[in-house]
């Protein structure tokens, strides 16, 4: 941070003023080909007002008054946690008040309420705060007023919770907020004041500060407590958790497990993760490639694997004769061993493996994401692989440039958690010491460039700044692209027959025949450009 010591401003203060949100706009894309929007590295959506109206209305219905605030106002607040954490990469520098008004200004980048700040007193180092905040077209009031009609208490129980979240990761400690007026009411805008909660008793919907003494703590060190971390199979996405779940469901059974999934995503870390969870974790893992198995390497994995586990990784690459054998071993029944494979194809839809084969071994499916799918677990694979390196001796890696990490969230990955490993290590060792990782260290300029959106400082989605123009949908389009480049047409005519030309190998009867031309009008009209 560049400012220290207290912060005390009221009133029409200068110093209240609200930085510039540009800093904040650049990192909200969105990405209509993935069906993703994406504020850094979260993951977004957009909701109509109307369905949370629904959702507030049946959780009233359901659970009555007091637990449905006490949901929604968590709800908020693990928001506002993580905003807060994202706040911190971006503003790391920035003075504390800057860093402290980036929270209004996401909540209102996030469609949920306009701020304006009336008071803000803050001493980090006393744990010192009060913040006095002024609402205005709060989406929380509009969804009660359109449902519900006028209310006698306060509505704006998520937008509570978040301003709590985001102020308690600026202050490190418990900060709580309490709306006391709401537009709901009757009031000309909602006002809410904070303070930190100390000893006292949590306030209504906010019980669980009390519950969880953890609350507090940062949404990265929440996020590390909740994920997944397997060696390199590590996060925290819906699809990789769910794929955990069902691996300490199946560890303690002896169901043949067949994982599912692109090469590189960690199947064979999970499936070790698995044996070592199993009744057989003291015995061997054995691993054999399916791809370079014969029959004697078979029957030598079969009899390593006695007492433990036998991963066939690639079982979509099995010959037909090893599938035989295979199924053959596995109804003996007589090598005392849990049987586990791997595959890139889907079984159940051919892929050259016998049914029968499929039906032992894909007894219990385990289907793993592929990284394009789970980009909210780049950056904690990224922390792991980084802190990997700065053990290897000589080597202090200086963290990571913003457009770097914009190129590793941008990135498609075909190689999945594989790829990025790799990119990292190259970086890693490309990279000086204590020289932070660039965009050239992890690529070297062979990423393909985004196929997203960003949103524009008037409120529209434009591309990507740097990003190239999509082709032209038309000939119109094409018209007018030439023309606002001023494209003259005997430039356009040379390029035309150059392309022509070369695209067809140099005949120019073929070339002739793509632009509706003769022979002859062609072989004219070359020689000129070549003159």
């Amino acid at each position: 941070m560049s400012e220290e010591g207290p912060f005390v401003a009221a009133g029409d203060d200068d110093a209240l003023r609200l930085p510039d949100s540009a800093d904040l706009l650049r990192h909200l894309r969105f990405w209509p080909k993935d069906g993703r929007i994406t504020l850094g590295d979260e993951r977004m959506v957009l909701v109509h007002v109307g369905a949370l109206a629904t959702l507030r209305r049946e959780l009233i219905a359901a659970l009555g008054v007091t637990r449905a605030r006490a949901v929604l106002t968590r709800m908020g607040y693990v928001s506002g946690q993580r905003d807060g954490e994202y706040a911190r990469r971006i503003r790391g520098s920035a003075s504390y008040y800057d860093l402290l008004a980036a929270g209004p200004q996401l909540h209102a980048l996030e469609g949920m309420v306009a701020v304006r700040p009336l008071e803000v007193q803050f001493d980090i180092e006393r744990g010192h705060y009060r913040g006095e905040f002024a609402w205005r077209s709060s989406a929380e009031v509009e969804a009660h007023l359109g449902s519900e009609g006028p209310a006698a208490e306060p509505v704006c129980w998520t937008l509570i919770g978040y301003a709590s979240g985001f102020t308690t990761v600026f202050m490190g400690r418990p900060i709580v907020y309490r709306e006391v007026a709401c537009r709901a009411c009757g009031a000309r805008h909602c006002r809410l004041v904070g303070r930190p909660l100390g000893d006292d008793v949590p306030p209504p919907g906010f019980e669980f500060l009390a519950e969880r003494p953890h609350a507090s703590a940062s949404p990265s060190e929440a996020v590390r407590a909740a994920g997944i971390d397997t060696g390199p199979v590590i996060g925290a996405a819906t699809g990789l958790r769910a794929a955990w779940a069902l691996v300490e469901r199946v560890a303690a059974t002896a169901l043949p497990v067949l994982f599912e999934g692109e090469p590189g995503v960690g199947k064979r870390h999970l499936a070790r993760a698995l044996h070592d969870r199993s009744p057989r974790a003291s015995g061997p893992f054995v691993v054999v490639r399916a791809g370079a198995l014969d029959p004697a390497g078979l029957a030598d994995a079969l009899a390593r694997a006695r007492g433990g586990s036998l991963l066939v990784a690639d079982l979509d690459r099995l010959s037909a004769e090893l599938q035989d054998r295979l199924l053959h071993a596995f109804d003996a029944g007589d090598h005392d061993l849990r049987w586990l494979a791997s595959t890139r194809a889907d079984l159940r839809r051919g892929g050259g493996v016998r049914d029968e084969l499929v039906q032992r071994l894909g007894a219990f499916p385990i289907w793993l994401p592929p990284l394009r799918e789970r980009r909210e677990d780049i950056p904690l694979l990224l922390g792991r692989f980084l802190a990997e390196h700065a053990r290897t001796p000589g080597k202090r890696p200086g963290g990571v440039t913003e457009a770097a990490n914009n190129a590793l969230l941008d990135h498609d990955y075909p190689g999945n958690v594989r790829e990025l490993w790799g990119r990292v290590a190259r970086a890693a060792v490309l990279a000086g010491d204590d020289e932070p990782i660039d965009r050239g260290h992890l690529f070297g300029g062979d990423e393909a460039p985004p196929a997203r959106l960003e949103l524009a400082p008037a409120g529209v989605l434009q591309p990507l700044a740097g990003a190239p123009e999509p082709a032209p949908a038309g000939i119109d389009d094409l018209i007018d692209a030439l023309l606002e480049r001023r494209t003259g047409i005997d430039a356009l005519e040379q390029a035309l027959i150059r392309g022509a030309v070369e695209r067809a190998g140099g005949n120019l009867a073929a070339a002739a025949r793509q632009l509706g031309l003769t022979r002859p009008q062609l072989a004219y009209r070359f020689r000129k450009t070549d003159g």
